[in-house]
């Protein structure tokens, strides 16, 4: 072969083995990935800026505060290197072009007028080839450079702040004729410049289309939730699937895009007369294309987890162990998936974390039915087997550990289970067919501490008419020696913390330093505005901070301009903890082991302490004649002489306040205080006040 048609082959693979000597591979992957290098002048341009919410640059702000934005990995270099190829030509345009993922398992890139595109994480792990990205894009780099503005300014009133980052992250408020622009220019212009193939548009059609569903359609049978030892009723599964509802071509004249058929359909007769010989559907490696998915795609895992998306975790878990079946980070996922919603289901709250199956399509449906069928007995149980074959394989992950015990507590303390109420024997077995061995040693031959040791050892238990499939869920584990001393010592601890929790006296907190995260707080009243909520959560956390400044605790709270100072390092350390945050919040209140809370390092450096603190404060207008000023108003009719308080009593506006404190470690998840109040009061500031010092005080002094 001669050198010059060498060369491009030593190219690619110089290429492709730089990648894969920075980059995780699926095999060793473990953690969420990390932003690299300086923090970008974007960053620091966004988190200075006091602009109103209609500026975009404080969306960006409220996504990096979140943490939720990535720069400078293998992901985003790939990235970089697609915007290289379609603006080769233009490199004034490429220089405003910065390009920055968004951890959102959500399919959707977006893009600011000042060249930002952010480039959600559940889209490259849906793409099918490295050409789809490239016309996603060119798509958005349209958008930047025809000043396609977003009309935020008319919603801006309409959303609740909770609410911007959902509304930015899922859609742009575009016109359609905007969209269907930046489609024409982005293939006319940036892709025809390159050497991207145009018989991939029709794909990337189809990603968007079918956005909500997982990364494939693999069933979900039976053999995922039993065994041959026992066995589900027949309605805990569906007999039929919903299938898969065709969207492209809905009616779109309430919506600001032009639905997909319309899009496509442009699209392709744009293409029609371009010249499609001499283009690829991969400019770079494919093998790094597949690694950049498969990557993508283990984020997705992290994020459904760190938001309790528990039903579409373990699909996508599953659809992924097809391809990777002894991967590690995804049997450990699987273990914390079903751990998760089983703490959500034995505290109630199982909504919260899965969808209703009525609105689930396609094979993922099977699965959100079933978790709907299981009742908290069946759920713990389930959660116990795969969190105890993830001990098993992982004995030194204290994590798994952790959750397995917990999982051990759930059934044996809380769902007041005993060891005997566990078939040894398969479902289905006559209990007359058993035949009971006899000891090799008759009792009577024997000294009575032998006999007292025997009667401890545990005998096969034999089924009764009354068991049902949970009683034979631990058929195969029972016996085994080391799950009988987990299940005993889980009861033992138990046990003893009741006893300890009467004679154990507190202990002053040795604790200097005190993570504030930002403070909750709503006023119920129809002229309430986001002003004056904001003025709420800047009280609260002042009386936070002097409180604790009166008892000699240091407090952290993370403002933007002190992010903005921040190291990489130092950013991948707040962005942990703005994850556990999220993840902690998701919960609900519930004590469990927190997803997030394995990766806690760089935070705990960053921090100097695992203590945080979270204050909220609910406040309700008051009527005008309520309860209290009728009582008031009677006893000035029985009294005069108390008419200047009655007279207070109308003139003061009234409020309900109620207010919630608690301390939590980010480390065990285990809460040091839980405290919650109301009051009807016209000083409701000095009650806040008064409220949040004495648990404080409590806290520190151990009282």
């Amino acid at each position: 072969m001669k050198p010059k048609k060498i060369l491009p082959f030593l190219l690619i693979l110089i290429q492709l083995a730089a990648f894969v000597g920075q980059a995780q591979t699926v095999q060793d992957y473990s953690a969420p990935l990390k932003s690299e290098g300086p923090m970008p002048a974007d960053f620091k341009k966004a988190l200075q800026n006091d602009k109103a919410p209609s500026d975009y640059s404080v969306y960006l702000k409220k996504l990096i505060m979140d943490g939720r934005l990535l720069y400078g990995t293998p992901l985003n270099d790939y990235l970089d290197a697609i915007a290289d190829n379609l603006l080769k030509d233009n490199p004034v345009l490429r220089s405003k072009i910065h390009i920055y993922i968004l951890k959102t398992p959500i399919v959707n890139a977006s893009s600011t007028t000042n060249g930002l595109i952010l480039v959600n994480m559940g889209l490259i792990a849906q793409v099918s080839n490295e050409s789809e990205l490239a016309f996603i894009l060119a798509h958005e780099i349209a958008h930047v450079a025809e000043n396609h503005i977003t009309e935020i300014n008319e919603y801006k009133d309409k959303l609740k702040e909770r609410d911007m980052i959902s509304y930015y992250v899922k859609s742009q408020n575009r016109s359609r004729e905007q969209e269907l622009a930046a489609d024409r220019i982005a293939l006319e212009r940036y892709f025809q410049s390159s050497k991207y193939s145009y018989d991939v548009i029709n794909g990337i059609f189809d990603v968007l289309q079918y956005a909500d569903l997982p990364f494939d359609e693999v069933p979900f049978t039976k053999k995922y939730t039993e065994t041959d030892f026992y066995h589900f009723p027949e309605n805990y599964y569906l007999t039929n699937i919903a299938p898969i509802q065709n969207r492209a071509d809905m009616i779109d004249t309430l919506f600001t895009h032009p639905n997909i058929e319309k899009r496509r359909t442009a699209a392709q007769s744009i293409i029609a007369g371009l010249a499609k010989s001499g283009r690829s559907v991969y400019l770079q490696p494919e093998e790094k294309f597949q690694q950049i998915r498969n990557l993508a795609r283990l984020e997705c895992i992290n994020i459904l987890l760190t938001d309790h998306q528990y039903d579409q975790a373990i699909y996508n878990i599953h659809v992924l162990q097809q391809s990777f079946p002894d991967n590690a980070f995804l049997q450990k996922a699987l273990a914390e998936a079903w751990y998760g919603y089983s703490k959500h289901r034995n505290n109630g709250q199982v909504s919260d974390v899965i969808l209703s199956y009525k609105k689930v399509e396609g094979e993922m449906q099977q699965v959100s039915y079933i978790l709907s069928k299981l009742n908290r007995v069946e759920a713990s149980l389930l959660a116990l087997r795969y969190a105890w074959a993830a001990r098993q394989r992982f004995p030194e992950n204290t994590q798994i550990a952790e959750m397995a015990n917990d999982l051990l507590r759930d059934v044996f303390v809380k769902n007041k289970m005993k060891y005997t109420d566990f078939s040894d024997y398969p479902m289905g077995t006559n209990p007359d067919s058993i035949v009971v061995e006899e000891a090799a040693t008759p009792d009577s031959t024997i000294g009575k501490y032998a006999r007292i040791r025997r009667q401890n050892q545990p005998n096969k238990v034999i089924p009764t008419a009354k068991f049902k499939t949970a009683n034979y869920m631990l058929v195969d584990i029972h016996q085994d020696s080391d799950f009988v001393s987990a299940m005993n010592n889980v009861i033992r601890i138990a046990e003893d913390e009741k006893v300890l929790d009467l004679v154990t006296q507190k202990t002053p907190a040795d604790v200097k330093t005190l993570l504030i995260a930002s403070p909750e707080y709503s006023f119920y009243n129809k002229s309430a505005s986001s002003k004056q909520v904001e003025r709420g959560k800047k009280q609260l956390l002042r009386a936070t901070t002097t409180s604790a400044r009166r008892l000699k605790l240091q407090t952290l709270h993370y403002a933007p301009k002190q992010v903005c100072d921040f190291s990489t390092d130092e950013y991948n350390g707040y962005v942990q903890l703005q994850q556990w945050l999220r993840d902690y919040t998701k919960g609900g209140g519930i004590e469990m082991v927190h997803h997030t809370a394995q990766n806690m390092a760089a935070a705990y450096e960053l921090t100097g302490t695992s203590k945080i603190c979270f204050v909220g404060n609910n406040t309700t207008s008051g009527r005008f004649f309520g309860l209290e000023k009728s009582k008031s108003l009677f006893l000035t009719l029985l009294c005069p002489y108390v008419l200047p308080v009655t007279l207070t009593t109308f003139v003061l506006p009234r409020n309900t306040t109620e207010m919630y404190f608690i301390i939590t470690d980010f480390g065990n998840g285990k809460n040091d205080v839980t405290a919650r109040d109301s009051q009807t009061s016209s000083i409701n500031r000095a009650y806040t006040n008064a409220f949040i010092y004495d648990q404080l005080y409590h806290f520190v002094k151990g009282k």
